[in-house]
């Protein structure tokens, strides 16, 4: 006789299930096994999958908002790198987008920049540091130039000093005041500050047209100044940078007093993190300018001090 199991209901064959047989079995349905009933399973793939559809709407619901971001581009709900718009587009405008909507270059977040990007990997195409949808972009390549190689050149070019100067920087939340070393360049059309210098002091930014830009004070090194210049500068990830590639054995300020200069090392090769541009040079030049006694390198007086400028030597080989 077969064994009895919890949870299942048994019964006898129908073919036996006459009142005759019901009330004494034969010996065939006596002998025939008994057969479960099979219920339907609380399990089944029909419900799990309602339980699933019905489940679907309340986990939308539930989604944290931070879940929850915009494209730069097209400003609907996805990344930058699923934007249908932006994947149209050719690499040099993927570049330009990315620039100017301020995302990094490595892997397209918005949260930071390329010099600061946690991701270890790059393109999958080249494993340079950029993303694979920007790969391509002229912008990132090296370009080549077909120049004939010069062993004897015409001119002994040596260093050219540039104008320097160390500066107090202060702004709106600061406590006191940093001190950075300054480039002065009447090209630029714009000042700019790096992007390091910037979150190291923790500057507020704005956007205007796609670029970021900060706001800051200049003064001069000398405490006792009382001058200074509210200056509007671009952030850019070129700065900052080292201006000589080999050490300057010359020395432009023999005849000057460290009082009376704008950077009290303008030989040093110590990094530029702000550039003031031609918008402040009318306001930081001042009148006079002397020979530093060596080649032709100027001395030039300004509201931060002297700056030094010019060739130390420029002049033709014999022979």
């Amino acid at each position: 006789m077969a064994a009895y199991l919890p949870n299942q209901d048994y019964r006898l064959d129908d073919r036996s299930r006459s009142p005759a047989s019901s009330a004494r079995p034969t010996a065939r349905s006596a002998n025939r096994p008994l057969r479960p009933i099979q219920r339907p399973s609380s399990t089944s793939p029909e419900r799990r999958q309602r339980s699933r559809s019905d489940a679907r709407p309340r986990q939308r619901q539930e989604r944290p908002s931070y879940w929850q971001y915009s494209c730069g581009l097209c400003q609907e709900d996805h990344a930058l790198s699923a934007c249908e718009r932006f994947r149209r587009q050719t690499p040099f405008q993927r570049y330009e987008t990315v620039e100017r909507r301020g995302y990094c270059r490595n892997c397209l977040a918005r949260s930071h920049l390329a010099p600061d990007c946690p991701s270890l990997t790059g393109c999958r195409r080249c494993n340079y540091r950029h993303h694979t949808l920007l790969h391509g972009a002229s912008q990132l390549e090296e370009v080549s130039l077909n120049i004939e190689a010069v062993t004897t050149p015409a001119f002994a070019w040596d260093l050219v000093f540039v104008p320097t100067a160390m500066v107090r920087i202060t702004a709106e939340g600061m406590e006191g005041f940093s001190m950075l070393r300054a480039i002065v360049s009447q090209s630029a059309t714009m000042s700019k500050i790096s992007y390091a210098a910037f979150r190291r002091l923790g500057l507020q930014s704005r956007s205007y047209k796609g670029e970021r830009f900060t706001t800051f004070t200049v003064s001069p090194r000398r405490t006792n100044s009382d001058w200074s210049l509210k200056v509007n500068a671009l952030i850019i990830e070129d700065l900052p940078r080292r201006i000589y590639s080999d050490p300057i054995l010359e020395d432009p300020t023999r005849c000057f007093t460290n009082y009376a200069l704008a950077d009290p090392d303008p030989r040093g090769n110590s990094p530029i993190d702000v550039e003031l541009g031609a918008d402040t040079y009318s306001a930081i030049r001042k009148e006079g300018c002397t020979a530093a006694g060596i080649g032709d390198v100027l001395a030039y007086n300004t509201q931060l001090g002297y700056v030094f400028a010019g060739p130390i030597k420029n002049m033709p080989r014999n022979g």
